[in-house]
């Protein structure tokens, strides 16, 4: 039978590959696919303390019996990319490291989008705001979006990060960078992946106000805590 193995970030360095099919036995484990990835590419051995990986979007243990068309993501460490973040994001390291890795490459500039929470809803007024979300399943989301983005053509790299925890009037919460070989192509495509974010990417909201508390759907609406 035959899976699908895709690669993300530092990854594709190392295989020099997107992604690729793998013929396995019947009754292989996520465990011994992994074992093979490892024999297959020495140089990912620096990440297998922290690799994570999704069956088909999931998180499942070694002891999993891959099924024919599985779908396998690996990745580095999310601090080694894009993706959900539990602390700010440096604006200027992100910016000046992109400016030289894109330069070279023909970049002529970079869109940043900085989403922050809202200090007051109608006549209330918040106090916290709580992002909530399956990490790694978020995670995965987010660089699907930036993949995506990358091979647009004219863009040169997206980044993008998501805040979760518990967070207050001022303090970021979405973070999108885009740098094309012209503004035009940056602004649109910054705006069209802060779209996919809000869509499909399964973060979710509480709001907590000074007049009870809230859930925010996808919409904006806000639906009252029971």
């Amino acid at each position: 039978m035959r899976v699908v193995v895709k690669y993300f970030s530092a990854l594709r360095d190392v295989t020099g590959k997107i992604r690729e099919e793998v013929t396995v036995p019947e009754g292989a484990t996520l465990s011994q696919l992994l074992e093979w990835f490892f024999k297959s590419y020495p140089k990912a051995e620096a990440f297998r303390e922290e690799l994570l990986v999704l069956v088909n979007g999931r998180t499942v243990d070694g002891s999993y019996a891959l099924r024919d068309g599985d779908e396998v993501a690996l990745m580095p460490p999310v601090s080694g990319g894009g993706g959900v973040v539990r602390k700010p994001v440096d604006l200027n390291k992100e910016v000046q490291d992109i400016i030289e890795k894109t330069a070279p490459r023909g970049g002529g500039g970079v869109v940043i989008f900085v989403g922050y929470v809202k200090g007051k809803v109608g006549d209330a007024n918040v106090e916290v705001l709580e992002y909530e979300a399956y990490e790694p399943y978020a995670t995965s989301k987010i660089r699907e979006i930036e993949e995506w983005a990358r091979r647009l053509d004219g863009v040169l790299e997206a980044r993008i990060y998501h805040s979760v925890g518990s967070l207050r009037p001022g303090d970021a919460t979405l973070y999108v960078f885009v740098s094309a070989v012209n503004r035009e192509v940056a602004f649109r495509v910054a705006r069209e992946a802060l779209e996919k974010v809000k869509h499909e990417v399964p973060i979710f909201k509480l709001e907590r106000r000074d007049d009870g508390e809230y859930w925010v759907v996808g919409d904006g609406r806000r639906i009252p805590r029971s």
